[in-house]
């Protein structure tokens, strides 16, 4: 697997840091600018290059790509990556000095109707929220602007919170929606939906059965560390020595990789978290390396709890400690362990 490097962007503001937050500032861009690949980019690439040609052959009517991870994951950053990967879809200037988008991506806020969304993709495409208006003109509003701005690939992060939120018309509703936007003879748009497992509803809920037959799922794989451990090591040696400019201390725990992908549930997007804050907090400290009490606090952090107890990097019987990981993708309360239920004698 590769690493690819992007520069992060700076913030306008960093000039009102003081030198050492300054230099914080700078290295921890550059550490979280670190692009590395996983398992799932190269089969998510080949699904969107099907939608990329399928673009291109206006006969096609549009698909629909479904992608499905856990929380943690790391599904937006992947998606975000492979997105710049597809040239003929970049934003271009059409002659009349009007910014063309063939790709538009937002992301479903908490508790999102078919409405909030419709406003939220208006919104992205430089609308006042004062002249959007409400109701049915809102949706022709939409479907004229993605027509008017480009749009052929229109990418929906969190799609979960659309089928969450209360509604009167249901989910069934949701996926007659998306499939009109798929079938639009006029300016047909293809999507990619983005979000928790459970929005493969959309498919089951369409009772046509249509959006099945143009729809791609893809299920997003975690790392293991029989397959992936050398490669997270790796990565760990690459931010803290080739980004952050540290070493690693001699003082690090016992089976260190198993107790980050452990303590991370093997998310890759925890995984990266963690070393974040690790890494961070010796920044903050002062430090020239990055020592285990780095990797508690950073593991604290993410579990948002205080002390070592139930802390991967300090307990000896680490593998005993199981968080959920909450729809956020921070860590939850250890789960309690069932102690077995004794008979009568």
């Amino acid at each position: 697997m590769d690493e690819l490097s992007s520069g992060g962007e700076r913030s306008h503001s960093r000039t009102a840091l003081d030198p050492a937050n300054q230099r914080i500032f700078d290295i921890m861009a550059s550490v979280r600018g670190t692009y590395f690949k996983t398992k799932n980019d190269d089969e998510l690439l080949v699904k969107l290059r099907r939608i990329e040609r399928g673009i291109q052959d206006e006969r096609e009517p549009g698909h629909a790509l479904i992608i499905m991870g856990e929380s943690g994951t790391g599904k937006s950053a992947i998606v975000e990556k492979t997105l710049k990967s597809l040239d003929t879809l970049q934003d271009y200037d059409d002659g009349y000095g009007n910014q063309m988008r063939p790709i538009l991506y937002v992301v479903a806020p908490p508790g999102c109707t078919m409405t909030d969304l419709a406003i939220e993709i208006l919104e992205r495409l430089g609308y006042e929220s004062t002249v959007i208006g409400r109701g049915a003109s809102v949706y022709n509003k939409v479907r004229r602007s993605l027509q008017n701005y480009g749009v052929r690939l229109l990418v929906i992060d969190e799609f979960q919170h659309v089928l969450e939120a209360p509604k009167i018309k249901g989910p069934a509703y949701v996926a007659n929606t998306m499939k009109n936007m798929l079938q639009d003879k006029s300016w047909p748009v293809h999507l990619a939906l983005v979000g928790l497992p459970e929005i493969e509803a959309v498919i089951e809920r369409d009772p046509a059965e249509q959006m099945e037959r143009r729809t791609d799922p893809l299920v997003m794989v975690n790392p293991t560390f029989e397959d992936d451990g050398e490669y997270v090591e790796w990565i760990v040696k690459t931010l803290v020595e080739d980004r952050a400019g540290l070493r690693m201390s001699s003082d690090q725990p016992h089976e260190f990789v198993e107790r980050l992908m452990h303590g991370a549930r093997s998310r890759f997007g925890l995984i990266m978290h963690i070393m974040y804050y690790a890494i961070e907090d010796a920044l903050e400290m002062g430090q020239d390396e990055v020592s285990t009490e780095n990797w508690i606090e950073a593991y604290a952090r993410l579990a948002k709890s205080r002390g070592t107890d139930d802390n991967v990097f300090a307990e000896p019987a680490w593998r005993s400690i199981i968080r959920p990981v909450n729809r956020d993708g921070s860590l939850g309360p250890v789960a309690p362990v069932k102690s077995p239920k004794k008979g009568r004698k």
